[in-house]
């Protein structure tokens, strides 16, 4: 099976390009695949850059959908779906998914881990530790618990578990007033959380010291900053960003590089928004750092939504920096 989507675009920073299905993409180590959604509650696909072709990955079993999927250090998939819906409020499901593993045998179904998944998750290449959020939302707002945790997958001889949980940080650290949630373990050591702390002045794109506990914010500005993919040498990560100090956007949102180093340096990669309707949003970095796969987003629409996916070719890019993926890099993580 091949959506319209994988006709695969090579995407310039000042051309917009249009194609159908496809989001949430999330590569695996070798950068020769990756795994997307066919729908913001779907399906799970893998689609192999060398063939060009997708194959299903949950369609063996039955199932209500998938919010989220991304390949564990083990080889199999960490998935997030709901466990059950309701009839009367369609978007209860993919705000209530829970934790799934998935063997990629794909002999047998998604097992559960028995703990909620809300929005993203943060996933280890080296190990087998994520990070999520546990929260009230969307049941309650102004008074929400939100707070990372972190813990390692035991696949436990197939009954799947989390164990090792800890508390990393919270609402109380932001003076109550953020939402958070992880993005990513900063590479190469990976003993850094990075994370967004939405409401927070705009939104920030910060990062936790698994250590320590120590907090850095990345992005130092007052408007939406969401942290999304990490360079494979922790130097920098893409940010969504838009011009407004909503918690969550509504208009044209554009993807920047942000320098983790302390600065609030922001490089800005796509101009979708000058194209009226349309933005960029759930940018992965490949493995090798010579492209990031993305979304194209259509303004106005559901959070996470994307018409497609493109491929942008950061090599031929006049806008990336010179020290992108620099070999010698001494501070990852």
């Amino acid at each position: 099976m091949c959506h319209r989507f994988l006709r695969w675009v090579v995407c310039s920073e000042r051309r917009p390009a249009v194609d159908e299905g496809g989001l949430r993409p999330a590569w695996h180590e070798s950068g020769e695949r990756f795994v997307y959604l066919s729908d913001l509650v779907g399906d799970v696909f893998e689609f192999d850059m060398e063939t060009g072709e997708s194959r299903p990955l949950t369609a063996h079993f039955e199932h209500l959908g998938f919010t989220r999927a991304h390949y564990l250090a083990n080889g199999d998939l960490l998935l997030c779906g709901p466990a059950e819906v309701r009839s009367d409020d369609p978007e209860w499901g993919r705000w209530h998914a829970q934790f799934w593993l998935l063997e990629m045998g794909l002999d047998q179904p998604a097992k559960p881990l028995g703990e909620r998944c809300f929005e993203g998750p943060a996933v280890a290449r080296n190990s087998m530790r994520i990070a999520w959020v546990r929260t009230d939302l969307p049941d309650k707002m102004l008074t929400a618990r939100s707070e990372i945790w972190t813990g390692i997958i035991d696949p436990n001889r197939g009954r799947p578990r989390i164990v090792d949980s800890r508390r990393l940080v919270g609402r109380s650290d932001f003076y109550g007033l953020a939402m958070l949630e992880p993005q990513d373990f900063r590479p190469p050591g990976e003993n850094e959380l990075l994370f967004t702390a939405y409401a927070w002045r705009g939104g920030e794109a910060m990062g936790i010291d698994l250590d320590s506990g120590r907090i850095e914010n990345y992005t130092q500005s007052p408007w939406y900053e969401e942290i999304e993919g990490v360079t494979p040498d922790g130097r920098y990560a893409f940010v969504e960003r838009e011009f407004t100090m909503l918690k969550s956007p509504k208009g044209p949102i554009d993807l920047w590089l942000a320098r983790l180093d302390g600065s609030g340096d922001l490089i800005r990669m796509t101009t979708f928004s000058e194209y009226a309707g349309f933005g960029a949003n759930n940018p992965v970095v490949n493995p090798d750092c010579s492209s990031v796969l993305f979304g194209l987003r259509e303004t106005g629409g559901q959070h996470g939504n994307s018409s497609g996916l493109l491929v942008f070719d950061l090599a031929s890019s006049t806008e990336t920096p010179a020290d992108l993926c620099a070999a010698g890099s001494e501070r990852g993580g």
